[in-house]
């Protein structure tokens, strides 16, 4: 797999289970609700012209790029597809 310009894939983290099945509504509404509080995501993989971050950095990327990312899964798990600029804080 290679990511192409300059764009970052982002591992999500595992959301816990909900005790009781959610519609896909409620699904996403749960999801928006989590993108406010993650402030530290693992980058899975840069792309080929990113410079300055790698994959395995731990990074604050800002809300408003979460929010709007692409979902792409892979390997069974969600990652976000976002823009190199939207990373405020590399730890």
């Amino acid at each position: 797999m290679v990511v192409r310009g300059k764009r970052l894939l982002v591992t999500v983290p595992e959301l816990k289970k909900a005790s009781v099945e959610l519609s896909a509504k409620d699904e996403e509404l749960r999801m928006q609700d989590a993108i406010k509080v993650w402030t530290k995501l693992e980058i899975f993989a840069v792309g080929n012209e990113v410079e300055g971050i790698k994959a395995g950095d731990i990074a604050y990327i800002q809300t408003y790029a979460l929010e709007s990312a692409e979902r792409i899964e892979i390997d069974g798990v969600i990652k976000l597809l976002i823009p190199e600029q939207a990373v405020a804080i590399i730890y």
